[in-house]
């Protein structure tokens, strides 16, 4: 079977912690490419981001050097609201059903994916590779979730679900943290790729950015 990944996010911007992300879970888990969905604003999330198409001319130009990675605006193009569980099953159509797609998810989200529409049939289509964080606190119950740095997840509370970590080396690199150095006039080069950092210094991206997203 076939194995892709899927990376959805806000992208804002896109970043080398994002890449790196990526690389890892690629050949970990030897997915056959990665694919990075630029989000619009999340459901779930009422953040101001730049604007979406702005956001994937930078995953464009992040991704373009890497044959493996693949940019798609398959969420910022759909009218509506955009819910992960919809892009799976578009891309199962789109690549076939004989498509095992690997769903790459941050550990601060794992304990919130009960959360996200149809989430029980998202899990059953879908093995969920968790970008490792240590120690969550589940706000349903209120019981402490472990997720590890090897291959399991303990208590995660989705029996049956394929969920795995990715061997990650971790850098403390963030969106939040890329936009307040542009604002303060500092300089995210090798934070995020040459390309994009022509592209937020040439458009003055996040010099007046108010966002949070990640």
């Amino acid at each position: 079977m076939r194995q892709i990944g899927l990376f959805c996010g806000t992208f804002n911007p896109i970043h080398m912690g994002h890449l790196i992300i990526a690389e890892c879970a690629r050949d970990q888990f030897k997915l056959e490419k990665v694919l990075f969905v630029t989000s619009p604003a999340p459901p779930h999330r009422a953040d101001t981001l730049l604007d979406g198409h702005a956001r994937h001319e930078m995953v464009k130009a992040a991704t373009a050097d890497n044959p493996f990675f693949v940019p798609s605006s398959i969420e910022i193009d759909r009218t509506g609201p955009s819910y992960t569980i919809d892009t799976v099953k578009e891309l199962r159509t789109i690549y076939g059903e004989d498509l095992k797609i690997n769903l790459i998810i941050g550990g601060d989200n794992l304990p919130q994916l009960h959360t996200w529409k149809n989430h029980e049939e998202l899990l059953e289509l879908c093995r969920i590779l968790v970008v490792p964080r240590l120690r969550y606190l589940d706000e349903t119950d209120k019981a402490l979730r472990v997720v590890g740095q090897d291959s399991t997840v303990s208590s995660v509370g989705y029996d049956g679900a394929d969920i795995v970590i990715i061997d990650f080396p971790g850098i403390k690199i963030s969106g939040s943290n890329i936009r307040e150095r542009v604002r303060a006039g500092k300089t995210v080069l090798y934070m995020v790729p040459p390309a994009v950092n022509e592209l937020i210094v040439n458009h003055g991206y996040f010099k007046k950015q108010s966002a949070t997203a990640k």
